[in-house]
């Protein structure tokens, strides 16, 4: 038979007047002086019991599985019992505000909208779980109605930044390694090290200047902070979070205890971590170098061209254009100044336009200032100027490259220009079609410009030309099937990926890229496109019509009834659209 459960030795009694919440000694008979009852706090509303295991004993003084919380006027406090049993005079450790409290925790409370229900510390990362309200509609009534919501609270960090300030290292590691993968344990790391970040440095750093030891206390935090997130693998994606989300001005100090971020940014990009390796380089252009954040952006761009990150490349793209446009900003306004000064009239005013115009599309754009003498005049219209053929062109002095073009890559440095048009001549060699938009939508990459190098460049027009149509529709069509596919046919991608499509068929049709165009205007059931290319050329339609019944028949061969049906029915349509 199994031996019988151990007699509690305490228990603990919320009376409702006054919320007192006192802790009974179930053992003691009140000889000797001793106490029954030993009143702990206050004002509570509820409390809750972790009362660990019976066959261990806490494994610290701040073991969490051995505690009881507290919420009520003070907010929410943790209450440890020690490995050496429970004290005569118990006290809170850490929570919510108040003289008794030994280290406050503000994160551990609620909104005013929120009340707390319990707490969980097993199973998944320890939780604060709460009720709050929110405005539902249902069908029996006009009016609006509130409905209870869960809410729950990380309360990791709180636990963590505990044991560390208690000097119990190892039991910290051993609770975040507990909580390792589950929801929100990156977020709780963040926190920690944010929270002792703006301790030692940020705005809640100000009570520190007048006290030594406080000022001591905060740096210790944040270099046991740095090195408990150290232990786990999103370490780098921790860092670059926290540096993120806050001022640059903080940035000097947790790289000290974090490391060199030129380090940590190759370490990510090394490990796959492109967004994270990406997030760097702000910081490492400030910290370190604009010449050292440069190369680590164009080592980025480089991996997310071979990984297909197209959103990522874009952004990159921007980022490496941006000290050439603004260097450029500054000399169009350093014109449009002097044409003043000397009373002539501007006519740089329009590279002006386009410089700011640019500036804003790069987030970047500075407020112009006005003399407030000064009338505004209404400015007459001018003629509006490409960005693109007028503005955005390679500077002086700097290499070439033939076919890149769009946006601002033009001022891109050459071999970068060069892995952007290479990186386009690999996908359009594939018929990777869905990618080729991709690319094209988010780095503004001029497919038409490169089309039509490439037509000039080769005798054989390179990758403008399609040797094999049933062959190209093929793979297209296989393309544009993988990418719905892979962003499980969500409509907004989907949208995209088509408005992308539409627009790469506008610079292929102007780029007399007639097998492109038959292609993409296929997939897309462009009749008026096909149409257009048809008119006047029969035998260009009638080797069309023969392709397409070629593609139809291999799609019902393989099974592809709905891809063998769509061609059949185009077919049908813009020979019919023809005879009319």
């Amino acid at each position: 038979e199994p031996p019988p459960p151990p007699i509690p030795a305490h228990c603990m009694m919320l009376r409702r007047d006054g919320g007192i919440l006192s802790l009974i000694d179930l053992g003691s008979d009140g000889v000797q002086g001793d106490t029954c009852e030993r009143r702990l706090a206050d004002g509570v509303e509820r409390f809750w019991i972790a009362s660990g295991d019976a066959t261990q004993a806490p494994n610290c003084d701040a073991d969490a599985r051995w505690s009881w919380w507290t919420y009520g006027a003070e907010g929410t406090r943790v209450w440890y019992v020690p490995s050496t049993g429970v004290p005569s005079s118990p006290a809170p450790s850490h929570g919510g505000g108040g003289d008794s409290v030994a280290f406050t925790d503000p994160e551990l409370e609620f909104d005013k909208e929120a009340y707390p229900l319990g707490v969980v510390l097993g199973g998944s990362a320890p939780l604060i779980v709460g009720c709050t309200q929110r405005l539902a509609f249902t069908g029996c009534t006009a009016q609006p109605c509130f409905e209870p919501t869960p809410k729950a609270q990380p309360i990791l960090p709180c636990m963590l930044r505990h044991l560390l300030r208690v000097g119990e290292r190892g039991a910290a590691i051993g609770v975040a390694r507990r909580c390792a993968g589950k929801p929100r344990f990156t977020h709780s790391l963040e926190w920690l090290l944010f929270s002792a970040l703006d301790r030692h440095v940020g705005p809640s750093s100000v009570s520190n200047k007048n006290d030594p030891v406080k000022a001591s206390t905060a740096e210790k935090a944040l270099g046991d902070a740095v090195s408990l997130c150290r232990e786990f693998s999103e370490y780098a994606e921790v860092v670059v979070s926290v540096a993120r989300k806050t001022d640059s001005a903080e940035w000097p100090e947790l790289f000290r205890f974090a490391g060199d971020p030129s380090l940590l940014q190759a370490n990510a990009l090394a490990d796959g971590q492109l967004r994270t390796a990406a997030c760097y380089l702000l910081v490492v252009d400030k910290l370190v170098s604009a010449v050292v954040g440069a190369k680590a952006a164009g080592d980025v761009l480089r991996a997310a061209l071979a990984g297909g990150r197209y959103g990522l490349v874009g952004e990159l793209v921007r980022f490496l254009a941006r000290p050439a446009v603004e260097e450029a900003a500054g000399r169009a306004a350093a014109r449009s100044a002097e044409k003043k000064r000397r009373g002539g009239s501007s006519s740089d005013d329009g590279d002006v336009g386009i410089v700011s115009g640019l500036f804003k599309w790069l987030g970047a754009a500075p407020e112009p200032e006005k003399d407030p003498k000064e009338k505004e005049v209404p400015a007459a219209p001018s003629p509006r100027r490409s960005l693109d053929e007028e503005f955005i062109g390679t500077p002086k002095g700097v290499e070439h490259v033939s076919g890149a073009r769009g946006g601002v890559i033009a001022v891109l440095p050459p071999n970068l220009r060069r892995a952007l048009r290479d990186h386009a001549s690999k996908l359009a060699a594939a018929v990777d079609l869905a990618a080729l938009s991709a690319f094209t939508r988010e780095t503004d990459f001029d497919l038409g410009a490169f089309f039509q190098r490439e037509l000039a460049d080769f005798p054989d027009g390179g990758a403008a030309r399609l040797v094999d149509f049933p062959k190209a529709l093929a793979l297209a069509a296989d393309s544009l099937r993988r990418h719905e596919s892979r962003v499980g046919g969500g409509r907004s991608e989907v949208a995209a990926m088509r408005a992308g499509i539409d627009a790469m068929l506008v610079k292929m049709v102007a780029a007399g890229c007639v097998e492109w165009s038959l292609v993409t205007a296929t997939l897309t059931r462009r009749v008026e496109v096909l149409s257009n290319i048809f008119d006047g050329r029969d035998e260009v339609m009638s080797a069309w019509r023969v392709a397409v019944e070629r593609c139809a028949a291999a799609a019902s061969a393989r099974g592809d009834i709905a891809h063998a049906a769509f061609l059949q029915s185009l077919r049908d349509e813009v020979c019919g659209h023809s005879n009319s």
